[in-house]
């Protein structure tokens, strides 16, 4: 990553005691359903008859489209997602019959976050943020935290989410194997779902309990990156112009305008960022813009400060990319 990783908020910490209470500040909705307007109530009532019963409208309705995947992984999240009582275009039964824990499993910046969201919107359901440092020290006070954990997740109807559960693997913390298989165990009970967004080898997966499903997230290729950035710029509309092919082809589009446009999106597609940068990158031209909506092209100007690297290879292949998308009638704009 060529950006370090943002600053989050700064929850607090979930011990067994008074677990309710705080566990609320955890939860999040993805399209802004304000938990802040609620703290005047108490944590119960809340609860109980405001806080946890969203409106239905108020989820992402695009939150299956927005996902950068091939539709070979989407259908793969669509089947999980049917198997544990739900899909994205069907209703949703109360409680699912059996604990669901989801490996996602990919490098930082692949979208396994973005998957994570989906899938809430998606079940309609808030996320359950759990982060590493949540997770108690030693293996005797695990179990009986897990269970609170997941107890309150079927009372809420709520997704969990271990963010960087994979730290206790990937660190020299002692009994970290261990802490993670008892809770997956505990977030088997009937009703609770539990999605794992981690940075795991195939050897460190193997020491784990068996998950319910895993989904893989490759690093993100060519195409996925440029779907990407079409995306931020609030033109994936324009994504069916460009074949998915191992080059871009000459675009369907007539409009010189969106051509040069799209030409452009090709420029910094190539760059091999991940998720997370793309994301920092758009942020970072977005806060210099001045108040003006940032162009690809300011944003190629920051990658090129930042100093990321294009390969000799590259440049020639998106030379040639960007000649073959050129209508015959233009001449060739530089690089």
């Amino acid at each position: 990553m060529f950006f370090p990783p943002p600053i989050t908020i700064d929850l607090p910490q979930l011990p067994l005691e008074n677990m309710e209470e705080l566990a609320v500040s955890h939860l999040s909705w993805f399209a802004g359903h304000d938990t802040e307007k609620h703290t005047n109530l108490g944590v119960q009532e809340w609860i109980t008859f405001q806080g946890l019963h969203c409106d239905e409208s108020a989820y992402d309705q695009d939150a299956w489209r927005k996902l950068v995947k091939d539709q070979q992984t989407k259908d793969l999240i669509g089947s999980i997602l049917d198997t544990i009582g739900s899909s994205h275009d069907s209703p949703q039964p109360e409680r699912v019959r059996e604990g669901t824990n989801i490996l996602l499993k990919g490098a930082l910046g692949t979208g396994k976050k973005t998957v994570a969201h989906a899938i809430c919107n998606m079940l309609k359901r808030p996320m359950l943020d759990i982060r590493a440092n949540d997770i108690p020290l030693t293996c005797d006070n695990v179990q009986p935290w897990a269970a609170k954990l997941a107890s309150l997740a079927i009372e809420w109807n709520a997704v969990v989410v271990v963010d960087c559960g994979d730290y206790f693997i990937n660190s020299e913390c002692a009994g970290g194997e261990e802490r993670i298989n008892l809770m997956v165990q505990e977030f088997e009970s009937p009703g609770c779902i539990c999605l794992w967004p981690a940075v795991l080898t195939d050897e460190q997966q193997a020491l784990l309990r068996p998950f319910s499903a895993t989904i893989r997230f490759p690093d993100l290729d060519l195409v996925a990156r440029r779907r990407r950035w079409l995306q931020l710029f609030g033109r994936d509309d324009l994504a069916v112009a460009i074949s998915s092919g191992k080059h871009a082809s000459v675009p369907s589009v007539r409009d010189t305008e969106a051509l040069n446009f799209l030409r452009e999106i090709e420029k910094i597609s190539w760059y091999e960022l991940d998720g997370a940068d793309i994301e920092n990158f758009m942020d970072l031209a977005r806060s210099l813009s001045g108040g003006r909506d940032p162009t690809p092209h300011d944003v190629k100007e920051y990658v090129k400060v930042w100093g990321v690297p294009l390969s000799v290879r590259s440049k020639v292949a998106r030379f040639f990319a960007l000649r073959d998308m050129h209508p015959p009638h233009l001449a060739l704009y530089g690089t």
